[in-house]
């Protein structure tokens, strides 16, 4: 049996190595393809999707396509390209990219690198406690 609690992943069976996995990184490190994630765990696609509708009342996919925009914001915090983001989380082409934040977000890539300079603008009037 195999149990997501709190981001990781815990194996309980005898046949299994018990070992905590962060399941954010370990999607990231497989370029978000369900397919690779069960492998690397050792279990069917199919197990991976009973365990997160089980667990978390959602598909490996969806909850992967959220890390992936989740990461990619975290990304455009941290002044990377939109271009080396798209890469870094394994789309191939940037239109692709571009789609998914639309969709994801509602805006594209570009407002989405705007409004998160806004979030950061601090006018020097003004103190926060």
């Amino acid at each position: 049996m195999i149990l997501l609690r709190n981001g990781g992943v815990y194996f309980d069976s005898a046949r299994r190595v018990h070992y905590p996995q962060n399941l954010d990184e370990l999607a990231f490190k497989c370029s978000y393809k369900v397919q690779e994630v069960s492998q690397t765990l050792g279990i069917s696609t199919r197990q991976l999707e009973r365990m997160f509708q089980t667990t978390l009342g959602m598909t490996p996919k969806s909850w992967m396509r959220e890390q992936r925009m989740i990461r990619a914001r975290q990304l455009v915090r941290q002044g990377c390209s939109l271009k080396s983001i798209a890469l870094l989380l394994g789309f191939k082409r940037y239109s692709h990219f571009n789609t998914e934040v639309q969709a994801f977000y509602g805006m594209s890539p570009t407002s989405l690198v705007a409004s998160e300079k806004s979030l950061c603008f601090q006018p020097s009037g003004l103190k926060f406690a």
